[in-house]
């Protein structure tokens, strides 16, 4: 199952599941986890869904975080990403998925909590 991307580029086909991380303070970092599932064979658990703080350089917003091990030796400073997208339209693609799924799943939670408010 292959998705195309753009002409001649071609990518199997990706589904994200996410799961919300709910912070009771509303300080976190955190906003959930995901798993990305390639072409339905290969799973990578473990993406974590980060919300960046705004800098004069870029906007805040939601990131997405491959999973990650910290180093050794004069590298223990440090992480390396351990599962990851090998080219840059394979991260985007998978960055844009991973993104909009957690973006539904918020929409939702969202939605559940007004109602369970409303008068």
């Amino acid at each position: 199952a292959f998705d195309l991307l753009r002409p001649g580029k071609m990518l199997p086909r990706m589904e994200a599941k996410v799961r919300l991380y709910h912070d009771a303070t509303g300080q976190a970092e955190l906003l959930g986890f995901a798993e990305l599932v390639i072409a339905s064979a290969f799973v990578i658990k473990g993406i974590r869904i980060l919300l960046a703080k705004p800098r004069e350089d870029r906007p805040g917003g939601p990131f997405i975080s491959f999973p990650s091990r910290r180093g050794n030796g004069a590298s223990q400073d440090r992480y390396f990403e351990v599962a990851h997208p090998i080219t840059a339209s394979a991260r985007e693609a998978a960055r844009d998925l991973v993104l909009k799924t957690y973006e539904e799943e918020a929409g939702k939670a969202r939605g559940r909590e007004e109602s369970q408010n409303a008068p």
